[in-house]
C-alpha cells in the first residue's frame, strides 16, 4: 500500500487534539467554544486550506463568540447592529456555498441541494437575500439560523468524521492482512484465561497439567511474538505476565484491514470455543439450560480477551455480531440462546462497569492504578454479587451508541425470539435512561414475542431412532462410552441369577425404531 495515496496530511497535530476539539464545539458552555475557536485558528495557520467543515464551522464560531460576548443576545439589542448583521450574514452565505457545493457540482439547485443534505430551506432563502438583497436579514433570524447550522455541522460533519479520524506514525508497519495472528492470539487469550482462574492455580506454563494444550499455547505464542527476540522460553513466564504481553503486542491487531470483520468471524466460527457446546456444558449445563446463565468460571474464560476487545474499541461491534447470531434462524437454537447471554452478560458488565467509574471519579484513586488493584476496589465498593462475574476495563467508557435510544431503537423492534434474555441490560445503558413502567412494557412485549408456543415450527423431520434425535435435536449432547472387555465382565456379573439377560451388542441400538422389540435369536444347537 502507498501511504501517499491512503493518508492525508491534516492540520491537527493528532487524532487527541481533533477529538478534543470536537468535544469543546459540541459543549453549550461559551468558554469551551472559545477554546475550539482557538484551536481551530491554529489550524488555520499551520494549513490555510481547511476542510470545508471546519471552514464553516470556523465562520459561524467567530460570529457567535464575538456577539455572545461582546452584545446582549438575550435582549437582542447589539452594540453594532449593522456590523453583526453584516458578519452573520458572510458566515451564513460561505456554510452554505460550502457544505451544499458537493450537490451543485451535480447541477442541482441549492433548495434540492439543501433537502438532500437536511438544511432548512429558510437558510438558503437568507443566502440568497443577503446576496441579493439590499436590506440584510433581522438578527434574531440570523442568530437562530446560526444556532441551527452549527449544530448540522456537528451532527453532519464532526460526528460523522469521527470514527475515521487516526493516527499514522511515519515509518510503522502495516498490518493489512492480519499476518495470521488473529486466531493464534484469540487462542492465546482464551487459554490464558483458562489457565487464570483462581481454583486451578495455575502461575506458570510449565504448571499446566495437560500437555497437549500447553504445548499449543506455547506453538500460539511463538507465531504471535516471531518477530520479538529473547522470548524463547515461554513455559517459566508467569500466566500475569503472558497476559500483559498479548494486551501490549496486540494492539497491532487495531491496525489491520478489516479487524471488526476478521475478529468476529474467528470468535463465531464454528471452531471457535466462544459458542462451544461443549464448553458450555463443561462447566455446567444446569445453569445454561434452566437458569439461561453462564457458569462464573465459564465466563471468566473469556475475560482476558472480551477485556482486550473493550480497550482496544473492538467490542461494540462483538456486541452486534452476537445480536446478529441471535437474530438469524440459520444459526439454531443453542447459538442463538448462547449468544443472547452473552450480550446479557457483556451488557451487565458495561452497566457495571459506569458505576464503578461512578465512584472512581471521586475516589482520588491514581487513573493509572494496575488492574489488579481496581478490582480489588470493585469488590470493596460492590460487595454485592451481580449478575455477571464479568468485569471489563473498568476505566473504558461504555460505546456512546448504547446510550442513544435512535442507535438501540432497530435492536428493539426487529422480531427476535431471544431479545427477551438481553433486552433489559440494553435498556439500562441508555442515557437519558427510560422509565420503569416503560422499560417493563418492552420487557414483556420482548416475553410475548419470545414465546414458542405463539410461533410453532414444524418439525423438519420425524422421528424413529436415536441417531434422529441426534440429528434434529439442537439442544442435545451425546456422550459416547466406548465400553472395555472389564465393563462387559461387570454386566455379566451384575445380571447373573437374576430374571433379567444381558442384551447383546451386536445389536446397533442407535438405528433401531423406539418401541420396537428387538427379534430374539434363537442359537443353534451344536451337533
Amino acid at each position: 500500500m502507498n501511504s501517499n495515496t491512503n493518508f492525508r496530511v491534516v492540520p491537527w497535530y493528532c487524532s487527541a487534539e481533533w477529538q478534543h476539539t470536537h468535544n469543546l464545539i459540541s459543549s453549550d458552555d461559551i468558554d469551551k467554544k472559545e477554546e475550539a475557536l482557538k484551536m481551530i485558528l491554529v489550524w488555520k495557520a499551520r494549513y490555510p486550506n481547511l476542510p470545508s467543515g471546519i471552514e464553516s464551522t470556523l465562520c459561524l464560531l467567530q460570529v457567535y463568540v464575538e456577539d455572545m460576548r461582546h452584545n446582549s443576545a438575550v435582549t437582542g439589542i447589539a452594540a453594532n447592529d449593522h456590523m453583526l448583521r453584516m458578519a452573520y450574514s458572510t458566515a451564513i452565505m460561505r456554510f452554505v456555498n460550502h457544505m451544499l457545493d458537493c450537490e451543485t457540482e451535480k447541477g442541482t439547485s441549492l433548495y434540492k441541494a439543501a433537502k438532500l443534505l437536511g438544511v432548512p430551506d429558510w437558510i438558503v432563502d437568507l443566502r440568497h437575500e443577503t446576496a441579493h438583497s439590499s436590506t440584510l436579514p433581522s438578527l434574531k433570524l440570523l442568530r437562530d439560523a446560526c444556532s441551527i447550522a452549527l449544530n448540522w455541522l456537528k451532527e453532519k460533519y464532526w460526528d460523522q468524521h469521527k470514527p475515521y479520524i487516526t493516527d499514522y506514525y511515519s515509518g510503522q508497519k502495516d498490518y493489512l492482512y492480519g499476518d495470521g495472528i488473529i486466531t493464534p492470539f484469540i487462542n492465546s487469550c482464551i487459554s490464558l484465561g483458562i489457565c487464570s482462574l483462581p481454583n486451578l492455580k495455575i502461575n506458570t506454563l510449565h504448571e499446566i497439567p495437560d500437555a497437549a494444550m500447553r504445548e499449543a499455547l506455547i506453538n500460539d505464542l511463538k507465531e504471535i511474538f516471531v518477530d520479538t527476540p529473547n522470548s524463547s522460553d515461554w513455559s517459566v513466564m508467569s500466566i500475569q505476565k503472558l497476559i500483559d504481553l498479548l494486551n501490549t503486542h496486540g494492539k497491532r491487531l487495531v491496525k489491520i484491514k478489516d479487524v471488526s470483520t476478521l475478529v468476529n468471524e474467528a470468535l463465531l466460527g464454528d471452531d471457535s470455543l466462544f459458542l462451544s457446546r461443549e464448553l458450555v456444558y463443561f462447566f455446567s449445563a444446569n445453569e445454561f439450560k434452566y437458569k439461561c446463565r453462564l457458569n462464573s468460571n465459564y465466563v471468566n474464560c473469556f475475560e482476558v480477551l472480551l477485556t482486550f476487545l473493550h480497550t482496544n474499541d473492538l467490542l461494540l461491534d462483538f456486541i452486534l455480531a452476537l445480536i446478529k447470531v441471535t437474530q438469524l434462524p440459520a444459526s439454531g437454537v443453542f447459538k442463538s440462546r448462547l449468544s443472547a447471554i452473552w450480550c446479557s452478560e457483556i451488557l451487565s458488565a458495561l452497566n457495571n462497569g459506569e458505576k464503578f467509574q461512578e465512584k472512581f471519579k471521586i475516589s482520588g484513586v491514581e487513573s493509572n492504578a494496575s488492574r489488579a488493584t481496581l478490582k480489588k476496589l470493585y469488590d470493596e465498593w460492590f460487595p454485592e454479587p451481580s449478575y455477571t462475574s464479568l468485569i471489563l476495563d473498568l476505566l473504558k467508557e461504555t460505546p456512546p451508541q448504547f446510550h442513544d435510544i435512535d442507535f438501540i431503537q432497530p435492536i428493539i423492534a426487529e422480531y427476535n425470539r431471544y431479545l427477551t434474555l438481553f433486552v433489559k441490560d440494553l435498556l439500562y445503558l441508555l442515557k437519558p435512561g427510560v422509565s420503569y413502567a416503560v422499560a417493563k412494557k418492552v420487557c414483556t412485549l420482548a416475553n410475548i414475542i419470545s414465546m414458542p408456543e405463539k410461533w410453532p415450527q414444524s418439525a423438519t423431520s420425524n422421528i424413529y431412532t436415536a441417531d434422529d434425535i441426534r440429528i434434529t435435536c439442537d439442544d442435545v449432547v451425546v456422550v459416547e462410552n466406548v465400553p472395555t472387555m472389564e465393563d462387559e465382565q461387570q454386566d455379566v456379573n451384575k445380571f447373573s441369577n437374576e430374571v433379567w439377560t444381558l442384551a447383546s451388542r451386536e445389536y446397533q441400538w442407535n438405528s433401531i425404531p423406539i418401541g420396537q422389540v428387538v427379534p430374539i435369536i434363537v442359537p443353534k444347537k451344536p451337533n
